[in-house]
């Protein structure tokens, strides 16, 4: 279940413990793994984490632009605020980055499908637009006073992976937008007419055929 805080901030409710594979199902949600495995200098907590979320140790995720936060449960039942930071995209990256959905057919369909479409974070990376986290993107915060991963901020990952599986619009909030303000914008962008095409340069052939221009 999600509750709607405002406009620029959704909890989540807690998920229960995951079976099987249980994490990345997507390739969006496994490339947001990779950033936080490539970015961790501790495997082991990368690996403790995991099973914390695995365990549905991780409550309720609150997510808005630039952060994700969560309290996480250690195995010997004490707590921990876990927050993960991710910049936010710039204003005129936003608005190549909903010119870049516009320009293919599919891309706002896949979006409403809760699917992220390859092909625009790609022509966006290739602009210089990062959506999908990377090495050293996902910065963390965490009260039980690691300085690196721990094993609280990786088992909020993990666990916002699930939700990126369900719901890529999570990511689109962590960047910046809201799900109402992005679609508005796309919808905005879809119906705006086309320039108009310039006219010809010529004359009118009845003029063309009074000057004499024109043979009988």
């Amino acid at each position: 279940m999600t509750r709607h805080e405002g406009d620029m901030e959704r909890t989540f409710a807690a998920l229960p413990p995951a079976h099987g594979r249980g994490f990345a199902q997507t390739w969006w949600g496994q490339a947001w793994l990779r950033a936080l495995e490539d970015t961790a200098l501790d495997s082991g907590q990368v690996k403790t984490g995991r099973g914390l979320a695995r365990a549905g140790a991780v409550g309720a995720v609150s997510v808005r632009p630039g952060r994700i936060t969560a309290v996480v449960q250690d195995r010997d039942r004490t707590t921990h605020r876990a927050d993960v930071l991710l910049a936010e995209l710039p204003a005129e990256q936003w608005d190549r980055l909903l010119d870049l959905a516009v320009e293919r057919s599919g891309h706002v369909a896949a979006l409403l499908d809760r699917e992220m479409p390859t092909h625009l974070v790609e022509d966006a990376a290739s602009e210089g637009i990062d959506l999908l986290p990377g090495l050293g993107d996902l910065e963390p915060e965490c009260d039980c006073g690691a300085w690196d991963h721990c094993g609280h901020t990786a088992a909020l990952c993990y666990q916002v992976a699930r939700l990126l599986d369900q719901d890529p619009f999570v990511l689109f909030l962590m960047r910046g937008r809201a799900e109402d303000a992005l679609l508005e914008a796309l919808r905005a962008r879809s119906a705006a007419p086309a320039e108009t095409a310039p006219e010809p340069d010529g004359v009118d052939a009845a003029e063309a055929y009074a000057a004499g221009d024109i043979l009988p």
